[in-house]
Order: structure tokens, then sequence, then C-alpha cells
């Protein structure tokens, strides 16, 4: 049985249609129909052309072509494929900055800074202390070193109260990002690695990362200020151990340099 006259892909250019009249091909040839376009396969010659008929039927020429047969369609070259599980998360345009990202900043770059609580002016005196004590025969830790340790477990506890505040607020920052329209932001979980030390360059990096895929704004902002706080704080903590340490030397060699 052969197919109604209509629009079908010319077989010799599969950029084209070609009209065919019931029984033969014709010399009339059309542009291919962009996607989205109705084209149906019967009318005149100037109507848009469909898509793709399945079944071919032998076209009267020296050259073998094919003719179309009635009710099949093949699916448009440009047609575009459907969303599977792996497709890309879509881009989004919503501010990245919570209010929760930069306290999470916060809580991990002040445990560095906790450094500056301790009295180390007292840490100084316990080690005189101990070193007069050496000299004279006598041993066991001093009163006042023992004192000064207490106070200084007490003060790393709140850098630990500090760490678990990040993961508390990353969590939010999470859930904050869902709520504005970011699609799976990056796993608030891998702020625990903040117990591990330098461990919130995990969240903060990752962070900023797949917010650059999937956000016209990006999450560099965050990123950038705990980098430089971090450093300032490695600094910081690096000069007062520096200090301390030649402020203990010159204690202790005035001290055997009394007895």
């Amino acid at each position: 049985m052969s197919a109604p006259a209509g629009w079908y892909p010319d077989p010799a250019d599969p950029a084209a249609r070609r009209w065919w009249d019931g029984t033969q091909w014709t010399a009339q040839t059309a542009p291919a129909p962009r996607f989205g376009e109705y084209a149906p396969t019967a009318g005149g010659p100037t109507t848009a052309a469909p898509a793709a008929p399945a079944v071919p039927v032998p076209l009267p020429s020296p050259v073998a072509q094919t003719a179309p047969v009635a009710g099949g369609y093949a699916a448009y070259p440009s047609a575009p494929a459907y969303a599977g599980s792996g497709a890309t998360p879509p881009v989004v345009d919503v501010p990245t900055s919570t209010v929760w990202v930069w306290l999470a900043v916060a809580a991990s770059v002040l445990p560095m800074l906790s450094i500056f609580l301790i009295d180390w002016n007292g840490y100084i005196a316990a080690v005189v202390a101990m070193s007069r004590e050496a000299s004279s025969g006598m041993t066991g830790m001093p009163t006042e070193l023992m004192s000064w340790e207490a106070r200084a477990i007490g003060i790393s506890l709140i850098g630990w109260l500090f760490y678990a505040a990040f993961v508390v607020f990353s969590w939010l920052d999470w859930r904050e990002l869902k709520r504005r329209g970011v699609v799976a932001p990056f796993g608030w979980a891998w702020s625990f690695f903040v117990l591990l030390g330098l461990g919130s360059a995990v969240y903060m990096i990752g962070r900023a990362v797949v917010l650059r895929r999937r956000t016209v704004a990006g999450g560099w902002a965050p990123l950038w200020t705990w980098i430089a706080a971090t450093v300032i704080g490695f600094i910081a903590s690096i000069s007062l151990v520096v200090w301390v340490i030649g402020e203990i030397v010159q204690a202790v060699s005035f001290t055997v340099q009394g007895s």
C-alpha cells in the first residue's frame, strides 16, 4: 500500500523534504522543518514537512531511493533528549552568600586565635619556677605550671565548641541554599572534617566549586575570606609562639645566671 501524498524526507538529501504525490516523487523540495514546527503529511506542496517516516518504498529513478509509508515517523535529529537521572543540575541565578556561611567562616578561624587567650606570661613564670626548683634539686611539677595547664585546657575546650558551631552553621548554610533553589549543594556532612584541624577547608572549597557550576553568582567570596583569615591567623599564631620561646629562653638564662 502506497503512502498518501505529502512531504517526506528527501532520499537524496536528509536535510530537505521532497513532495510525494501518492505514486512517485516529484521535483518539488523544501527545507526540513525546525524542531517544534507542525508539519502535516497531507496537503499542497507548500505546507511544512513532517518528521521522517520509517519504512521506504522504491522511487522510480536510475538510482534506488526510498519512498515513505504512512504512519511511520522518525524523531527529528535536533530533538532534545529528556533529562534523566544523570543530567547536569540547572544553573540558577540566586544569591549564595548566606549569613550562615559567614558564621561558619568565623567559627573555623576563632579556635586558631584562641591561643591569644592563654596566659603566656603565667606559662613563662611557671617555666622559670620549674627551672629554679630543678637547679635546687627539687623534683615534681610546680603548682604554677599545673594551674596554667588547667586554664589552657579550659580554653582549648572553647575551641572545640567553635568547631561544633562550624558543623551546625554548615548545615544551616546547606539548608538555606536548597531553600533558595540551588540543586544539590555541596554536602554539609563534609564539615565534620573540621575536627581534624584545617578540615574546614574541605567544606569551604567544595562549597565554592559546586556553587560555581550550579549558580550564576558562584560562591567565591566566603572562600577567599576564609583563606585570608586563616593565613592571618597562622602568621599571628607563629609570631606569638616565636615571642613566647624568646621570652622563655631569656627568663631561664637570667635564672641560671642569678643562681
